[in-house]
């Protein structure tokens, strides 16, 4: 049965999640990884991560009137440059998808798109971070896969192998 909801085109999904997390490389080939607090009331405390978040209804009503072209005008872009502006304090660019992945959340009744980038900080010394997280590093690929990333149904590590 399908059905119009808030004017977007749904078929039988009543709730969809878009999440965004990014690999920012600075120039000597390192990425950031970031630890969210132990005391976290978010998942994963104490864990690693890399900076990214979900899509909301405020970048699809700020920017649905010129997204759908795939360039920076575009809805998950800005929302992914938004997310890594809020987390680190960096500007990013030759933003390119690596990975992407879905599943359904049964209890939430919601349909989750994960998505993975690569980007290049503009100014890696620029980072400050925000109350999402406690400390950040720069570090090689195979080095951040050995930190306590805690469950996140292997999305950084299925993100970080295909970088």
């Amino acid at each position: 049965m399908e059905k119009i909801i808030n004017d977007v085109y749904v078929d039988w999904i009543e709730k969809v999640k878009v999440l965004q997390k990014a690999v920012i490389v600075n120039d000597c080939g390192l990425i950031l990884a970031l630890k969210r607090p132990a005391d976290c009331p978010r998942p994963r405390p104490g864990c690693w991560d890399l900076p990214g978040g979900s899509v909301g209804q405020k970048d699809i009503d700020s920017w649905k009137i010129n997204s759908g072209k795939g360039d920076n005008n575009d809805i998950l872009i800005r929302a992914l440059r938004r997310e890594i502006k809020e987390e680190t304090a960096l500007d990013v660019e030759n933003i390119r998808v690596i990975h992407s992945a879905s599943g359904f959340n049964e209890t939430k009744r919601t349909y989750i798109v994960a998505l993975g980038y690569a980007c290049r900080a503009k100014k890696e010394k620029n980072v400050k971070l925000s109350f999402e997280h406690s400390e950040f590093k720069w570090m090689a690929k195979n080095d951040f896969l050995d930190l306590e990333i805690g469950n996140d149904g292997g999305l950084i590590e299925s993100i970080l192998k295909k970088y």
